[in-house]
């Protein structure tokens, strides 16, 4: 029987300060705010579990941006589980590196940088298209992988 495709889920992260009042979050270490933890704690219900969309037993690896609101919501998700699924924290999941328009809203980067557009224009100081486009390419080829990469330690 052929192995089926892989299916990607993926799952932003709760609240924080910053994305509730527009701020641009992508290196900075915010945490997620108490409603943003709340957030997550009624999705998990819905989504995780045996049976529902992300079916422990179904799921291969997570792969876990380092940022406090990625890990804190990936804990969030599980914890209800006997066990947390196998994941990998690592910058390949990241949020775009936004350089010298970090923590900045919208309208003070347009200011900067009249017309700005990310998908076109990138960040100065932090991730081009292509950065960006480069680094999403290579987490698409680690989930299409047929097996599910060994792990290693030293």
């Amino acid at each position: 029987m052929a192995r089926p495709p892989p299916r990607v889920f993926l799952i932003r992260h709760g609240e924080t300060e910053w994305s509730l009042n527009g701020r641009h979050t992508g290196r900075s270490d915010i945490p997620l705010t108490a409603r943003g933890e709340q957030q997550i704690k009624e999705k998990a219900l819905l989504l995780v579990g045996e049976g529902r969309a992300l079916d422990p037993k179904n799921l291969g690896v997570v792969f876990i941006s380092p940022r406090i609101r990625a890990h804190k919501t990936f804990h969030l998700l599980f914890e209800h589980l006997p066990k947390f699924p196998d994941h990998i924290i690592t910058e390949e999941a990241r949020e775009w590196d936004y350089g010298n328009y970090e923590g900045l809203f919208k309208e003070e980067i347009l200011a900067k940088q009249p017309g700005w557009d990310i998908w076109r224009d990138g960040c100065p100081g932090g991730e081009s298209v292509d950065n960006m486009r480069s680094r999403v390419d290579g987490m698409i080829a680690k989930v299409k992988q047929p097996c599910r990469p060994a792990l290693v330690s030293d």
